[in-house]
């Protein structure tokens, strides 16, 4: 589906933008410690802490609702961005909402544009890995917002310093295939098993643009050494750019075997009968944090501080755990389970951590083998 829509038309209730217009008071001082910010901050930032529906938030709610409006970028498809907006304007009709989404590398290299451009058009942005989260508080691209919600999460699931972004979920994945054309004895039961020449021509994964993607070669790299993606090249797999694509493909035997299938993605299909199974080798599944904040010069300040607080909060992390266009892992420490009574903690993830320089470091390298290994 094209990410161009014309200007003001309407889905789901919230404006779709055009790559061309897209441009209680009081909280416990043991959780405001906790979260990184101290009472004497809290006073000297001079943002009460205010209860609404059933979460609180420092974002003044009537102003929020003067502003009117909220912009929201997000490497998220159309349906789940919209679905997300959705749920936020159903809690806070006054707000009129719009988003813009691309796939994480295509969404960066557009907010980087505008802002070197002297244009500020986002409120929140939500990015598919931290890398691109760190790279861009290093840049200024984040307002600090300090947001009440922040007790419920480990530090390690916050920026550094806290206020900047936090973990709004994790995605990971592992391998899918369908069963209509793959019986469970030829199933590949491990990442190497993706090298077997019964699956060259038939097999999907995902675009450069991907976080998840780059997750993923990153981590088999250091797991196997390099030779394994030149050996994964030769069995010539299509690459596209997002789960729907993948999965619709897979579903109707397209490809037979999916090299990054997204549990979130395989939830969803599955949910609906679909002919596939999914595999989780025994190595470890790539994992990627999504991170959101407020950014820097957000043209509704309120708003965009209203929906950091509403994201992070249990109500907005239930949201994201069970809408099904998502159905993400939720790292907020009373969670409910995800649908089928999983929690993260019962998968092995894999996701840079002390290396997160090198993860960094190693973006170009990944765009060149990826972009050769699929023609582009």
């Amino acid at each position: 589906m094209s990410n161009e829509h014309k200007n003001g038309s309407r889905q789901g209730g919230s404006t779709l933008l055009t790559r061309r217009a897209a441009l209680q008071a009081g909280l416990a001082a043991s959780a405001l410690s906790f979260a990184g910010l101290s009472p004497r901050i809290a006073r000297a930032q001079g943002r009460p802490v205010t209860k609404v529906l059933d979460f609180e938030t420092t974002a003044d709610v009537a102003k929020a609702e003067q502003e009117g409006e909220l912009v929201f970028y997000t490497h998220d498809g159309e349906r789940a961005a919209a679905g997300v907006m959705e749920a936020f304007s159903k809690d806070f009709p006054k707000i009129k909402t719009s988003y813009f989404r691309a796939q994480n590398g295509a969404l960066y290299s557009k907010v980087l544009a505008e802002r070197s451009a002297n244009r500020f058009a986002v409120d929140v942005i939500q990015f598919s890995e931290v890398g691109t989260g760190i790279d861009f508080q290093k840049k200024g691209g984040y307002q600090l917002h300090e947001s009440p919600q922040a007790a419920a999460y480990a530090p390690e699931h916050l920026s550094t310093p806290p206020g900047h972004y936090f973990w709004v979920a994790v995605s990971f994945g592992g391998i899918a295939y369908n069963t209509d054309k793959v019986s469970p004895a030829d199933a590949p039961k491990a990442w190497k098993d993706l090298l077997n020449p019964l699956w060259r021509n038939a097999m999907s994964t995902k675009q450069s643009t991907s976080g998840m993607q780059f997750v993923e070669w990153y981590e088999l790299r250091k797991l196997y050494g390099p030779d394994f993606w030149k050996a994964f090249a030769k069995q010539r797999p299509r690459g596209f750019d997002s789960r729907v694509q993948l999965f619709d493909r897979l579903t109707k035997g397209d490809d037979k075997v999916c090299a990054l299938a997204e549990y979130a993605g395989y939830s969803l299909y599955k949910d609906k009968k679909a002919p596939i199974a999914f595999v989780a080798p025994e190595d470890g599944l790539p994992a990627s944090p999504l991170v959101a904040g407020v950014v820097d010069k957000a043209p509704h300040p309120e708003a965009a501080r209203l929906l950091v607080d509403w994201m992070m909060s249990l109500r907005g992390q239930t949201f994201y755990q069970n809408y099904p266009e998502l159905y993400y892992g939720s790292v907020r420490k009373d969670a409910p389970p995800m649908p089928g009574g999983n929690r993260l903690a019962e998968f092995k993830l894999l996701f840079p951590t002390k290396d997160i320089d090198d993860y960094l470091a190693s973006r170009n390298a990944f765009n060149k083998e990826w972009n050769g290994m699929l023609g582009l």
